[in-house]
């Protein structure tokens, strides 16, 4: 799979790592946002908009892709 191809949380190679760039697949007012993965652990997934929000994503829940390794 390349890389933007889209991953579920839920799937092993599609868990992000620190560094990594992913975008919600779940658009909020019209709009996917983008931002930086931070901390991930088995609960979470810990990242920060491009507009400088901050969040966090439930793995298995949450839909997203990877649009670049970091």
């Amino acid at each position: 799979m390349g890389q933007n191809a889209a991953h579920l949380s839920k799937e092993p190679r599609g868990v992000p790592r620190k560094g990594d760039r992913i975008e919600l697949l779940e658009p909020r007012t019209g709009i996917r946002p983008q931002g930086t993965v931070f901390h991930v652990d088995q609960v979470q997934i810990l990242l920060k908009w491009d507009d400088g929000r901050s969040e966090s994503l439930r793995p298995g829940v949450d839909r997203f892709r990877i649009v670049e390794r970091g």
